[in-house]
């Protein structure tokens, strides 16, 4: 993966804060009843721009993950969507399918995530891909934007917290 541009990579001591914000996101949707996914978004300042966790259940909208949610509340802040290009997005957990393709068109040139898709119960990839696999393919399109992933930041308080949550 390629490292984002001018104002957009955060170093090492940034990335914990943030995801530490984001485990705090998704540790709120959990004692609301919510599936336990949260994200953050931080422009290239270092500021966080947008915040959310899962709100499926509660919004009756399959597509209100924690991601979407962070990426809705950032859009509405920023006021364009061109501005979002600059963020970093800093997520409990791996992005599902749907996730990583929306990080992508909105050209976000970094993702950072906790947990693996593979640490969650149950989990059943789309066509076997992750965002890993995702961000492979499209460093390799030469008319879309490359997306910089770091993966396994926290990842065992993520866990902690997914082993938390009652999936029954």
């Amino acid at each position: 993966m390629r490292s984002g541009g001018p104002g957009v990579r955060m170093n090492h001591d940034s990335d914990e804060h943030f995801m530490a914000m984001a485990l705090a996101e998704a540790e709120a949707g959990a004692a609301e009843g919510q599936t336990p996914f949260g994200a953050v978004v931080v422009n290239g300042a270092g500021e966080v721009v947008g915040s959310g966790h899962n709100r499926v259940r509660a919004d009756r909208d399959p597509t209100a993950h924690g991601e979407m949610v962070a990426l809705r509340d950032a859009w509405r802040r920023l006021g364009t969507r061109e501005r979002l290009a600059e963020c970093t997005v800093y997520t409990s957990c791996e992005p599902c399918l749907m996730c990583s393709y929306v990080l992508t068109q909105f050209r976000l040139r970094r993702v950072v995530y906790a947990a693996r898709g593979t640490d969650v119960p149950a989990y059943r990839p789309l066509l076997d891909a992750d965002l890993s696999a995702v961000a492979g393919w499209v460093g390799r399109q030469s008319d879309w934007s490359p997306i910089e992933v770091r993966g396994d930041l926290l990842r065992e308080r993520a866990v902690a917290v997914l082993r938390a949550f009652d999936w029954g």
